[in-house]
């Protein structure tokens, strides 16, 4: 295993990467919150729309770089001979982030 490059188990070895990761997925959860707490206090459909919208793109933006990381670590796994991604494989990854 090529360090810096996450396993397939889901460990990322780049401290960076996964301190990034857990910084959205922080500012997500307050985006959550405060969509809970605009929902109870009977803030306007068009404004709670736009907090799910953009909780949505950060959520997004989460999963492209976990996505990222994934495909880096079958690539790196893949030139050691160690495993190949099929298009099976592909395809049932796509299918969870779209």
């Amino acid at each position: 295993m090529t360090p810096g490059k996450p396993k397939l188990d889901g460990t990322f070895t780049d401290p960076e990467t996964l301190e990034g990761i857990l910084r959205r997925l922080k500012r997500i959860e307050g985006q959550v919150r405060g969509l809970q707490r605009m929902a109870e206090e009977g803030r306007p459909f068009d404004e709670l729309l736009d907090q799910i919208h953009a909780t949505r793109k950060a959520m997004d933006s989460v999963a492209s770089v976990v996505l990222e990381e994934y495909l880096n670590a079958w690539e790196t796994q893949a030139a050691a001979g160690d495993t190949e991604l099929s298009k099976g494989q592909i395809a049932m990854i796509l299918r969870k982030i779209i």
